[in-house]
């Protein structure tokens, strides 16, 4: 029973596993725009749901995985090589399209910034630029977190550098033109430091390429299409930026036309600072903004801070994990040998055991011959015996005679006499004949109690074998009871990792509530910025209605 729990117990896990790693990979959005790159990925989520059902599902218990391990390693290995060919050809194909980024942003830059290379000529553009440089320096927090930050964040700088391209082009009407070849060059500084950012990606790249190919490769991927995005947004930024400008240098010419036919300055200086001063309360609004998102993004990092120490953590109990597994492993050599060793001294029992019953056998055998022997000599012996009686009675009735005819028969005396001596000797002759068999008959004694000693021997042997199989059996008793000692801590090793895990995806829930919190307050502030916009706006027409 306590099996069949332990098995069922591993199975739950494994089921549980199996689901907690189809929710982390499967919650990867799947690139759209590039068919090669989401092909790519695709053949790389066949190959990690492969291992992964190499390395979680095709084993109940310990023996079985380390079997399954040497049966599988070749297959895991190609998987490993393909994985690592993959990643290297998205690595190339990274280098590629950061490349075309260094040599087309800049030139799309000057392109759009064409119509103010002249550095007297529209100052509004100035002021546009430097706030939309100053906007695009706050991603540098959010090239750390996922792709929905960063677009969150290429849509505020959009609406910030909307925002400061109109505070500055109001200000502009009333004769701010100094900033703009300092803006110019912080916008030039900006896209340096892109490109240096881009460089320091790149290192990183290779540096978690030699570090860790399989562990890194999703996260670097993910990382990869959050710096494209970046640089698409950055670039729409600009592109926004340059058309705002063209807009805003129209607005300042009607404006410049306009002001030769105002006759009351104190009037126009007031309807141009009231949009200032709406536009610098939106910008202390945006601020507090700001500083509240870089506070979030401190809780962010926090917690990825935490998510790496737990993933260190999860590796070291991986290795110790297979630690223990090579002991269990060991100790499942050793029960095998001592199982051999027992089946050894098995064999070595049936075969004495045959030993002593052939030898039985054959000392029935030698006795049943000694017996009749024995028996055939008896019937000898009472033959004799008979023979030596009747001679006797033969004898007295020869001595009666000879008494009787003695006087009368000497020659008959004589030859009587003679047979006599003869039977005599014959009697001493079988008597010799009987001494040899009892000569016999001893040395058949000795032989029997050599053989008796020889079987109390094989009995004592007998008794030893058995007692080192009773040692033996101990020992595997005690290599059992360790093993099962091995196996709960295995358990409980099983159990940490997946409470680890636990923690890991409550980690991952607060961030993605910390980033619905900040798309929030986003869209609050967007709708208060879409309102005061609207409200500049009409102050604008209204203003230029009473002109």
């Amino acid at each position: 029973m306590a099996s069949q729990s332990f098995i069922n117990s591993n199975k739950m896990k494994r089921i549980e596993s199996k689901k907690s790693h189809s929710w982390w990979w499967d919650s990867h959005i799947s690139p759209k725009n590039s068919k090669w790159l989401q092909e790519n990925l695709e053949e790389m989520d066949q190959n990690v749901k492969r291992m992964l059902k190499l390395i979680e599902e095709d084993a109940d218990s310990f023996s079985k995985k380390a079997e399954l391990y040497f049966r599988k390693r070749p297959e895991l290995i190609s998987l490993v090589e393909e994985f690592y060919r993959i990643y290297r050809s998205l690595a190339e194909r990274y280098d590629q399209v950061t490349g075309e980024l260094r040599k087309n942003v800049p030139s799309d830059l000057q392109s759009q910034g064409s119509g103010v290379s002249d550095l007297g000529s529209e100052p509004p553009s100035g002021p546009a630029r430097s706030k939309s440089g100053l906007r695009a320096a706050g991603f540098d927090y959010f090239l750390k977190s996922d792709k929905s930050s960063s677009d969150l964040n290429s849509k505020e700088g959009d609406e910030s550098s909307t925002i400061d391209s109109e505070s500055e082009s109001d200000d502009s009407s009333v004769n701010n033109y100094h900033h703009q070849t300092s803006n110019s060059d912080e916008l030039r500084g900006r896209v340096r430091e892109l490109e240096a950012e881009l460089r320091a990606m790149k290192e990183k790249l290779n540096w978690a390429q030699d570090e860790n190919v399989l562990q890194t490769s999703p996260d670097i991927s993910s990382k990869i299409k959050a710096y494209e995005d970046e640089l698409t947004a950055a670039g729409e930024n600009i592109r926004q930026s340059g058309e705002e400008i063209t807009r805003l240098t129209l607005e300042l010419e009607k404006y410049k036309s306009k002001d030769l036919e105002f006759t009351e300055p104190e009037e126009i200086q007031e309807i141009v600072n009231s949009p200032s001063r709406t536009i610098q309360a939106l910008e202390e609004e945006l601020r507090v903004t700001r500083e509240e998102i870089k506070s979030r993004g401190s809780n962010v990092q926090s917690l990825q801070d935490q998510l790496n120490s737990a993933q260190k953590e999860v590796i070291v109990w991986k290795n110790k994990l297979e630690k223990e597994k090579r002991e269990v492993s060991k100790l499942h050599d050793r029960m095998t040998r001592y199982k051999n060793n027992l089946s050894d001294r098995e064999q070595e029992i049936r075969g004495l055991k045959e030993a002593i019953s052939n030898a039985n056998k054959a000392l029935s055998e030698e006795n049943e011959e000694l017996k009749l022997e024995m028996t055939k000599i008896a019937k000898e012996r009472a033959y004799l015996e008979d023979n030596l009686k009747e001679l006797d009675l033969r004898c007295q009735s020869l001595e009666d005679d000879v008494r009787r005819v003695k006087a009368a028969k000497d020659e008959a005396e004589v030859l009587f006499g003679n047979r006599i001596e003869q039977l005599k000797a014959d009697i001493a002759d079988r008597d010799d004949c009987v001494e040899e068999l009892n000569k016999k008959v001893d040395e058949l004694k000795l032989k029997n109690e050599e053989l008796s000693d020889r079987i109390g021997e094989m009995d004592e042997h007998l008794h030893d074998l058995h007692r080192q199989h009773m040692e033996l059996i101990v020992d595997a008793d005690v290599a059992r009871r360790s093993n099962e000692e091995m196996r709960a801590r295995v358990v409980e090793l099983e159990t940490e990792v997946e409470r680890k895990n636990e923690k890991i995806l409550e980690g991952a829930d607060e961030k993605r509530e910390a980033i619905r919190q900040l798309c929030l307050s986003i869209e609050y502030y967007r709708s208060g910025y879409s309102e005061l916009r609207q409200a500049v706006t009409s102050h604008k027409r209204s203003a230029v209605m009473a002109a």
